[in-house]
């Protein structure tokens, strides 16, 4: 018997190799300025022009600093979802690994994606500020 290749998918153990997260409603420079100067000194700048796709490293954060991406998660029967579109302030995640070396409690059910099946798009022209590994965590960031 011929299996499709979406029929194949569904039926093999799939492991993440990354997550990728994000805090839409964070807001850093409205709710918390100070921060501002601070991500500045140990962030890099990362310019996307309209529709570029972006592609996180593994750990990475990155703030949106200013524009808007839109986060789409392809499912298995191979449909395109929206998952969000995120604007200035909002904070985006990757972690190595199933999220299993976080703790419980740091684990929204919402809002958190197998990395591999996540496109992040430019909707015009963004500006993203990639923080180190060393940066402060997600946590530390949001108000």
């Amino acid at each position: 018997m011929t299996r499709t290749e979406l029929e194949a998918m569904e039926s093999e153990p799939h492991d993440t190799s990354a997550t990728f997260s994000f805090t839409r409603d964070a807001r850093l420079f409205a709710v918390r300025p100070e921060l501002v100067a601070a991500l500045r000194k140990q962030s890099e700048r990362v310019l996307l022009a309209p529709d570029q796709l972006y592609h996180p490293g593994v750990p990475a954060t990155a703030v949106v600093r200013l524009g808007k991406v839109r986060i789409s998660e392809f499912l298995p029967d191979g449909r395109e979802v929206t998952r969000a579109v995120l604007q200035a302030g909002s904070v985006l995640t990757t972690r190595p690994g199933g999220s299993d070396n976080e703790p419980a409690a740091e684990k929204p059910p919402a809002d958190r994606y197998d990395l591999d099946d996540i496109v992040v798009m430019a909707l015009g022209e963004v500006e993203l500020w990639s923080l180190p590994a060393g940066a402060p965590a997600l946590k530390d960031l949001t108000p």
